[in-house]
C-alpha cells in the first residue's frame, strides 16, 4: 500500500528535527519543514504529482528525496543520519519547550538517547549538574514529559473544520447529493478524532466508491452496508455514512451527538425516524438543538422549555481588534487587511502589531508605531472600512509594558500579550496579569493562558482574581478561538 502524504511528510520532518540535533544549516532544515508542510497538506496523493517540484516548498533536491521515498518507502540520507544519531532522540523533541540544541546536548554530555531516559535524569536531578540548566528548568522539563503523556493525539479543530468543509463541497459535487458534516467536527469540539460525514442517497455502494475516489482519500479501511471508513492522505480518519431521505435528520443527530447527549435523548435506536433534525427533536418535545451545544450540559432541558441560548454567529461579527499585518509578522498591508475585511461586511478593524519587545515577530519600536500610525492616517481616506490605530504590547516578566503612557495614549487600542514567564508560579504570574489588567491604557488581555493545543499547556493563574481584576476595569479578555 503506498504511504500517504502524511506519511512522507513525517519522514521529511523527521529527518529536519534529526538535522537539527546534528547541528546542520538551519537553511537546509527549514527547507525540509516547509516542504513537510507542504506534502502533509497537499489536496492530492504525490504519487499521482508528475512534477514534484510543482508542490509549492519542494525543490529539486527534496523532490529528489521524495521520489527515492515514493519508489523504496525508505529515503538513505535520514537512515545514514540514524547511523550516527539514535532515531529515538526524535521522542524527546516533542517535550514541550525543548529544542534541538538542549537535546544534543542531553545525548552527546549525558548519553540521554529517549524519553524514559530524559525523565530518569530530571529525577535524579542530573540535568541540573549541566551548565546553563539549574533546578527550575529541570522541574519544567519533567513538567513537560507529563503533559507530553496526557496528549490525546487528536486533530485540532483548526485542521479538522477545513478540511471537512472541502470534502464536503467535493462529494456533494460527485454525488449530486446533500452531504453535512457531522461529529465532534460539527460539534466544533477544540479537538477531534476523525471526520464524520453523512451523504443523503439510496444507493450507498455508489456513494461509497465515489468517496474512495476522492484526491483526498488514501485508501479504504472498512465497509459495512452504509457506513465506511477511509484514510486520508492528511493521515486523518474519515467516516461516512449514507442515509435514506426519509432517516436523513434521525441519522445525522445520531452521527452529530456526544454519546452523553444520545443517552440522555433515550439513545441513538430511540429517535423517531424522521427526514430532518427538526422533526426529530420535535418528536421528543424539544426545539432543534444547535449542534455546537449537544453535549449533555443542560441543553435538552433548555430546548424543553423553549430557553436555548441564541449561539453567535459569524453574520454577527462587525469588525475584527487584533490584527497583524507586513508591519510585523503579518502577510498584508494595512489597506489590503481593510479590503478584506470589507468584503467580509465587517465595519472596522484594528490594526494591532506586535511591539517591539516580541523581536521574534519583527516587533515595532517606538519610532516605528509612529510612523505606523501616520501611514494608517494616510491610506483611511481609501480604506472601505475604518482602521483603528493599536498595538499588542509586550508584557515583560516584571509586568512592565513595551511602550511608555505617551505612546499607549496616542493609540485607539491597546492589545497586551503575555509571550514569556508563562511558567511562572500561579501567584506571581496572576500578579502580573492583574497589574496590566489594572493599567489605564490597556483595553484587551490577548490569549491570556497562551495554551497551544496538544503542543504546549498554559499558565495557571488565580482565575477568580483574573476576572474580577476585569471586570473592576472593564478590560476585555480575548477569547482565543483559532
Amino acid at each position: 500500500m503506498p504511504l500517504t502524504n502524511a506519511e512522507i511528510a513525517g519522514i521529511l520532518r523527521n529527518h529536519a528535527d534529526l538535522l537539527e540535533i546534528a547541528g546542520e544549516n538551519a537553511f537546509r532544515i527549514n527547507a525540509y519543514r516547509r516542504a513537510a508542510d507542504a506534502v502533509k497538506e497537499h489536496h492530492r496523493s504525490i504519487t499521482d504529482q508528475q512534477d514534484l517540484t510543482e508542490i509549492p516548498g519542494v525543490g529539486a533536491g527534496i523532490a529528489a528525496a521524495l521520489q527515492e521515498i515514493l519508489d523504496t518507502g525508505r529515503y538513505s540520507e535520514f537512515e545514514d543520519l540514524q547511523e550516527s544519531l539514535p532515531g529515538s532522540l526524535l521522542t524527546i523533541l516533542d517535550v514541550p519547550g525543548l529544542g534541538a540544541k538542549r537535546v544534543a546536548r542531553f545525548y552527546r554530555e549525558l548519553g540521554i538517547t529517549s524519553l524514559p531516559e530524559l525523565e530518569q535524569a530530571a529525577r535524579a536531578g542530573r540535568l541540573a549538574s549541566l551548565k546553563g540548566i539549574g533546578p527550575k528548568a529541570e522541574a519544567n522539563i519533567l513538567e513537560g514529559i507529563v503533559f507530553l503523556q496526557r496528549r490525546t493525539g487528536r486533530i485540532s479543530i483548526g485542521v479538522a473544520l477545513p478540511l471537512a468543509e472541502r470534502l464536503t463541497g467535493h462529494l456533494a459535487a460527485e454525488t449530486g447529493t446533500p452531504v453535512w458534516i457531522a461529529g465532534s467536527v460539527r460539534r466544533m469540539r477544540e479537538t477531534v478524532g476523525n471526520i464524520d460525514l453523512v451523504v443523503v442517497g439510496d444507493n450507498a455502494d455508489a456513494v461509497l466508491n465515489a468517496v474512495s475516489l476522492l484526491l483526498d482519500v488514501a485508501h479504504e479501511v472498512e465497509r459495512d452496508g452504509p457506513v465506511a471508513s477511509f484514510e486520508l492522505q492528511q493521515g486523518i480518519s474519515l467516516r461516512v455514512r449514507v442515509a435514506p431521505v426519509s432517516e436523513a435528520g434521525t441519522i445525522l443527530i445520531q452521527m452529530t451527538g456526544s454519546v452523553e447527549h444520545l443517552t440522555r435523548l433515550g439513545g441513538p435506536d430511540a429517535l423517531a425516524l424522521a427526514e430532518t433534525e427538526e422533526a426529530c427533536y420535535a418528536a421528543l418535545g424539544l426545539e432543534w438543538i444547535p449542534p455546537e451545544l449537544r453535549e449533555d450540559r443542560g441543553e435538552i432541558d433548555a430546548a424543553r422549555e423553549n430557553r436555548l441560548p441564541r449561539l453567535i454567529e459569524i453574520d454577527d461579527l462587525r469588525g475584527d481588534l487584533h490584527l497583524h499585518t507586513t508591519w510585523s509578522d503579518g502577510a498584508a498591508s494595512p489597506l489590503e487587511m481593510a479590503v478584506a475585511a470589507a468584503r467580509r461586511g465587517y465595519q472596522y478593524l484594528a490594526i494591532t502589531d506586535h511591539s517591539g519587545g516580541l523581536a521574534i515577530a519583527n516587533g515595532l519600536k517606538p519610532e516605528r508605531i509612529v510612523a505606523q500610525r501616520a501611514a494608517i492616517a494616510e491610506v483611511q481616506p481609501e480604506s472601505p472600512v475604518r482602521l483603528l490605530t493599536g498595538s499588542e504590547v509586550e508584557v515583560h516578566r516584571d509586568g512592565r509594558l513595551d511602550f511608555d503612557d505617551e505612546i499607549l495614549a496616542g493609540l485607539d487600542l491597546v492589545v497586551a500579550s503575555l509571550h514569556s514567564g508563562l511558567r511562572q508560579d500561579v501567584e506571581t504570574i496572576t500578579n502580573r496579569i492583574c497589574q496590566t489588567l489594572r493599567n489605564e491604557h490597556v483595553d484587551i488581555v490577548a490569549h491570556p493562558a497562551g495554551r497551544l493545543i496538544e503542543r504546549r499547556q498554559g499558565a495557571e493563574y488565580d482565575w477568580p482574581r483574573v476576572f474580577g481584576a476585569a471586570r473592576e476595569t472593564a478590560t476585555a479578555i480575548e477569547i482565543n478561538s483559532d
